[in-house]
């Protein structure tokens, strides 16, 4: 939670947490989305990740994605890279958004590596725009437009990975990562 929320102060608790994917589950919701990520061997959720699909106008055309892979024995094994690569698909070519945003916290390398593996660019820094760990850090939010989605798909087709984001709807949100 430290990481994916990056507000310790704002979490919330288990009753509000339940609520929120109740309401998730039953597609209440269209503008927020919540995927688990399941071991495809044993189907273990290991993470989850989640498009929050920008209302400001009437039609969709942007989303904030999150992502965390809870259990540190999962790191740096390809979960991360399949559960984006399935996000960028339902986001850019069933969703037809025009733009992703993701934002983490500067000192996240592997999520920092990870968007910029995915295509994506940094866009701009927040200084101290959050605090945990009893000291401020700054905020990067990077992007992703559609056609340079395709360019990269096109140019970098990625292999399948040992992870699957399962259709179920779940999972802990919000736009930092982990």
């Amino acid at each position: 939670m430290r990481l994916a929320r990056s507000f310790p102060d704002h979490t919330i608790s288990r009753e509000a947490l339940e609520a929120r994917y109740e309401k998730a589950i039953k597609g209440d919701d269209f503008g927020e989305r919540y995927f688990i990520i399941e071991e495809r061997s044993s189907g273990k959720p290991i993470g989850w990740t989640s498009l929050d699909i920008h209302r400001w106008t009437r039609r969709a055309t942007g989303a904030d994605i999150g992502l965390a892979i809870g259990d540190k024995n999962h790191w740096k094994k390809g979960y991360g890279t399949e559960a984006v690569r399935l996000l960028l698909q339902e986001a850019f070519e069933q969703l037809n958004l025009h733009r992703l945003t993701w934002w983490t916290f500067a000192e996240n390398e592997a999520s920092l590596a990870l968007a910029k593996k995915m295509g994506f660019r940094e866009e701009g820094r927040t200084r101290d725009s959050v605090f945990f760990d009893n000291q401020y850090h700054d905020s990067v939010i990077l992007g992703l437009l559609k056609e340079e989605y395709e360019t990269w798909k096109n140019a970098s087709p990625l292999p399948q990975s040992r992870s699957s984001a399962s259709g179920r709807k779940g999972g802990g949100h919000d736009r930092r990562h982990n």
